[in-house]
């Protein structure tokens, strides 16, 4: 190829064009879709431009190997020339792109704190159906009334109504539930209370009605001495009696030894009399003896026996064993000791029909 064929296949392109377009792009901004739109058209010219310069480039140098380099050389230097504006637009599209993206964001953020606002609503009502332990059924009722008066608005919860009024129904259904069972439990503790209370009261008169059992019971003890006294008494003076008798024998015998052939028979009838008569007060005394015994013996079985019986029935046992057969009011003579025996009797028996009209009640 000659010289003058290279000079024919120099790029057929004029500057101007590419200047022309700088200049009508030079002061571009985006400030609305129109502009925004016209900024899109100068890159479509500026790109179409650069492949025609592209497509041109091809052509000549399929052509022309030789002048591959000088087209080279132009084509970068022309493409050089575009790339300034192309980017500078480019530029301008991103900062336009960027706001766009700002602004997307910006109503996905709104939307989605909209959207949470609401779901903590949502979240207030659920959360109205949980119950602390041991909350007062009055309080569960206080909570149970807000919920039933709660309005749910499309205005308020828009897309998210029916959800909301689906907690609601079901958050009313919990705390029914709740104050069901509150109200079962608090009715199930004051019985308790009732009861306890009822058990403190029957231990208290079983301790006081234990206290009179152990109080007549000393009583009993008082007087099983003062018979021990008695019968101890009665023995000595038996006792003292048969000395006496022993002396006046001895005495006897002495002043009648010179009769005591002639009395011997008169002197042992007496004797016999005499030792009859001590043996049947002997057996008087053991006969008494032995009948303390066998009412003290009774008395111990018929508490042994009434120990195995109910409480109810072993007090009224113990109350009707009070009566002068068991407890025989002692002979006085004096005025002063009547009247005082006729008031303790008074008193004994206001006591054990006080006492008989409470254990009835148990």
């Amino acid at each position: 190829m000659t010289k003058q064929s290279k000079a024919l296949v120099k790029f057929d392109f004029d500057v101007a064009v590419i200047t022309a377009l700088d200049a009508k792009y030079k002061d571009m901004q985006i400030t609305d879709g129109k502009s925004y739109a016209l900024v899109m058209a100068g890159i479509a010219e500026y790109r179409e431009l650069r492949l025609s310069i592209d497509d041109m480039h091809k052509q000549l140098k399929k052509d022309i190997i030789e002048a591959g380099r000088s087209l080279d050389g132009d084509k970068n230097r022309l493409k050089g020339l575009l790339e300034p504006g192309e980017t500078r637009l480019k530029e301008i599209r991103q900062v336009e792109d960027d706001r766009k993206d700002a602004i997307r964001e910006d109503k996905a953020r709104l939307e989605r704190e909209r959207t949470d606002a609401i779901q903590v609503k949502i979240n207030g009502i659920r959360g109205l159906r949980i119950v602390q332990h041991n909350v007062a059924s009055h309080t569960i009722e206080e909570s149970l009334i807000l919920l039933t008066g709660m309005k749910i608005s499309k205005e308020v919860y828009m897309e998210f109504t029916d959800q909301a009024i689906q907690e609601k129904k079901e958050s009313i259904s919990g705390l029914e539930e709740a104050l069901a069972e509150r109200l079962q439990f608090e009715k199930d503790e004051a019985e308790r209370k009732i009861e306890a209370e009822r058990l403190e009261i029957q231990r208290k008169d079983q301790e006081a009605a234990q206290a009179k059992i152990d109080e007549a019971n000393q009583v009993a003890a008082k007087r099983q001495a003062e018979n021990d006294a008695r019968m101890a008494a009665a023995q000595a003076k038996i006792d003292k009696e048969n000395r006496k008798i022993d002396d006046e024998k001895a005495k006897i015998e002495a002043a009648k030894k010179a009769e005591e052939e002639r009395k011997e028979k008169e002197e042992f009838e007496r004797q016999a009399t005499i030792k009859a008569e001590q043996q049947a007060e002997i057996g008087r005394i053991k006969a008494e003896r032995d009948r303390i015994e066998r009412e003290e013996a009774e008395k111990v079985e018929k508490q042994r026996k009434a120990a195995m019986a109910p409480d109810r029935e072993k007090l009224i046992e113990w109350i009707q064993g009070f009566n002068e057969t068991a407890n025989p009011m002692p002979l006085v003579k004096s005025n002063k000791a009547i009247e005082i025996l006729r008031i303790a009797k008074e008193q004994i028996e206001m006591i054990l029909q006080d006492t008989m009209a409470k254990i009835q009640k148990l």
